[in-house]
C-alpha cells in the first residue's frame, strides 16, 4: 500500500469518525430534549460523559504501560 493511498484512507476514516461522533451528539441533544432536559442538564452529561471516556483511556494506557513492563 502506497503512502498517498494510506493517508487517503486515513483522511477517509477521520472524516468519517467525525461524522458518526457529530452524528451521536445531534442525536443526544435532540433525544436530551424529548426527555424534557436543559441546555445546563444536558451539558452536564456531556460533560461527565466526556470525563468518563477520558478516563477509561488513561485506565488503559497506564495498564497497558505496566502490562509492558512486566513482559520485559
Amino acid at each position: 500500500m502506497g503512502k498517498t493511498n494510506r493517508d487517503s484512507s486515513h483522511a477517509r476514516r477521520t472524516r468519517r469518525t467525525l461524522l458518526v461522533l457529530l452524528v451521536a451528539m445531534t442525536a443526544s441533544y435532540w433525544g436530551g430534549r424529548e426527555l424534557g432536559l436543559g441546555n445546563d442538564e444536558l451539558v452536564g452529561y456531556l460533560l461527565a460523559s466526556l470525563a468518563l471516556v477520558a478516563t477509561a483511556g488513561l485506565v488503559g494506557l497506564i495498564v497497558f504501560g505496566v502490562l509492558q513492563l512486566l513482559r520485559r
